[in-house]
C-alpha cells in the first residue's frame, strides 16, 4: 500500500525530533523534492545546531505534533496543508535544565517524487512581514516619535474607554513617570504566550501588540493622542484602535530608540546587559526596516537572555534568532532597557 501524506508527515515529525537531539540532520533529506529546497532547509538546521554548541547546550529530548487544520487538494499528486505546529525542546547547559517551546501555523506543500514518496516540494519557511505592511499602514505613515505633554498619563480620551478587562491592569501612578514592574510584565508574557488576551485585538502579525501588553501589564502608562502616529496607544471597544507603536515593529523600535516616554529606555550594546522585561528589536534583512520584537523573560546559565514572543509563538527562545527562517547574516538587533 502507498503511503499516504500524513503518513509521510507524521515519518518528517519523528525524524525531527531524533535530529533535535543527536544533530543527524541527513536523514531529513529524502523529506524534500529538490536539493535545493533540502539545501535551504539544512542550513537553518545547521544555524541552529551552531547557537547550540556555542551555548554549550545539550538537547535532552524533543517533541513536535503537527495537527492538520486545512487540506487543499491541487490533484492527486500534489496538495497543501496548513498545520497548527508545537515544538517542545529539553535541553542542558552547564548543568542546568531549560525548555524552550514554540507553536506556529506552518503552511507546506507536499506531493508524490518519481518514487510516489510524499516529500515536501518547499523549505519549511516562516517569514515575518515588513513592519510598513502591517495592519494596512504605508511606510510614509510611520515617522519619529513626537513627546506627547499629557495632563491626566494613562487615561482614555472621553469617550473611548478601554475594555473592563485593560482597565484593571492599569495602576495609578503619580506624576509623568511610570514605575514598570518587571516581574509583572513577564508573569504576564508567560500567560500569553501562546495564547490571546481577548480585551485585545489579535493579528496575524501579533508580535508588536504581544510586547506592548507585557509592558503595559507591567505598568508602563498608555500616552494616547488622536493620532496614529503619536503616542503609545490603544483603545477598545467595538471600534478599537491603537497607536503605530503599539502594533507595527518598526515604530515601537523607532519611540524605544529616542529614550522618550513612556519607557525612557536606554539602549544596550549587547544582550547579556539586559534584564527582564527589557525588550530585543530585529531589523532580520539589515536594511533599516525593523520587523520583530521580543521581551525577555529569563536569562541562561551564561546571562544571556530567553524570549516570549508572538507570531511565531514563542517561550524561552534564546535571544539570537539564528533557527529562523528569517535570519540573515545580515541581521540588526536593538536592545532596550526599559527605565520607567
Amino acid at each position: 500500500m502507498n503511503q499516504s501524506w500524513k503518513d509521510a508527515l507524521r515519518a518528517y515529525l519523528d525524524e525531527m525530533n531524533k535530529t533535535h537531539v543527536d544533530g543527524q540532520v541527513e536523514r531529513l533529506a529524502p523529506y524534500f523534492l529538490t536539493s535545493t529546497d533540502w539545501m535551504v532547509e539544512k542550513q537553518r538546521w545547521q544555524r541552529s545546531q551552531e547557537q547550540l554548541a556555542k551555548r554549550q547546550a545539550r538537547p535532552v529530548k524533543a517533541l513536535t505534533k503537527a495537527v492538520p487544520q486545512q487540506v487543499v487538494y491541487h490533484s492527486e499528486r500534489e496538495l497543501e496543508v496548513a498545520l497548527s505546529l508545537w515544538h517542545r525542546l529539553e535541553y542542558r547547559q552547564k548543568g542546568q535544565p531549560y525548555r524552550q517551546e514554540y507553536h506556529r501555523l506552518q503552511t507546506v506543500t507536499m506531493r508524490r517524487d518519481d518514487n510516489d514518496h510524499w516529500v515536501f516540494q518547499q523549505p519549511w519557511d516562516w517569514f515575518f512581514e515588513q513592519g510598513a505592511q502591517q495592519h494596512d499602514i504605508q511606510p510614509q505613515d510611520v515617522k519619529e516619535p513626537e513627546q506627547l505633554e499629557l495632563s491626566q498619563p494613562g487615561k482614555a480620551d472621553e469617550g473611548t474607554p478601554l475594555p473592563q478587562e485593560v482597565e484593571a491592569m492599569q495602576r495609578p501612578r503619580p506624576g509623568h513617570r511610570s514605575r514598570y514592574n518587571r516581574q509583572q510584565a513577564v508573569a504576564y508574557a508567560e500567560q500569553y504566550w501562546n495564547s490571546y488576551n481577548p480585551a485585545f485585538r489579535h493579528f496575524d502579525v501579533d508580535c508588536t501588540n504581544f510586547v506592548s501588553q507585557c509592558l503595559y501589564a507591567g505598568g508602563i502608562e498608555m500616552m494616547f493622542s488622536g493620532s496614529r502616529s503619536k503616542g503609545w496607544w490603544y483603545r477598545g471597544g467595538r471600534n478599537a484602535n491603537w497607536s503605530f507603536s503599539w502594533a507595527v515593529a518598526h515604530s515601537l523600535y523607532l519611540l524605544l530608540a529616542s529614550g522618550k516616554a513612556p519607557f525612557y529606555a536606554e539602549r544596550k550594546s549587547s544582550a547579556d546587559q539586559l534584564s527582564v522585561g527589557d525588550v530585543i528589536c530585529y531589523d532580520f534583512n539589515g536594511d533599516g526596516k525593523w520587523q520583530h520584537n521580543t521581551i525577555v523573560v529569563a536569562k541562561d546559565a551564561d546571562n544571556m537572555p530567553l524570549v516570549n514572543a508572538h507570531t511565531t509563538n514563542s517561550r524561552m527562545r534564546y535571544w539570537e534568532y539564528r533557527d529562523s527562517s528569517a535570519y540573515t547574516p545580515r541581521i540588526q538587533y536593538g536592545f532596550f532597557h526599559i527605565r520607567a
